[in-house]
């Protein structure tokens, strides 16, 4: 499982019939710093394309699962994914200090 940011979305209007109505989001790999001087979220530099069953926007940190955890939902069994947004974080914290709150200026 990896945290990702929304970063923008993909459409395809030409793709196999199982995938009709499937929303796809272009998402950026964060990594999580724990530094004593204070931790940080950073990009990677990393981007994949995941399903989005749950309506994720973008700027949201997300939580992605890839592989065969991705097909392993009602929603996703039968479909052809290897990526997919299963959370929308609302808060994260390196021992005691938070590193992210939902709505907070960054």
């Amino acid at each position: 499982m990896v945290v990702g940011k929304v970063i923008g979305e993909i459409v395809s209007s030409v793709k196999i019939d199982r995938l009709i109505g499937q929303k796809f989001l272009l998402i950026e790999v964060q990594n999580i710093t724990n530094d004593p001087k204070g931790s940080k979220i950073l990009p990677t530099g990393t981007t994949l394309i995941v399903n989005d069953p749950i309506g994720a926007g973008r700027g949201e940190l997300v939580l992605v699962v890839q592989g065969s955890s991705a097909r392993m939902t009602d929603t996703t069994a039968s479909i052809p994914t290897d990526g997919l947004i299963i959370g929308i974080v609302d808060s994260v914290s390196v021992d005691t200090n938070f590193v992210y709150r939902k709505g907070e200026k960054e």
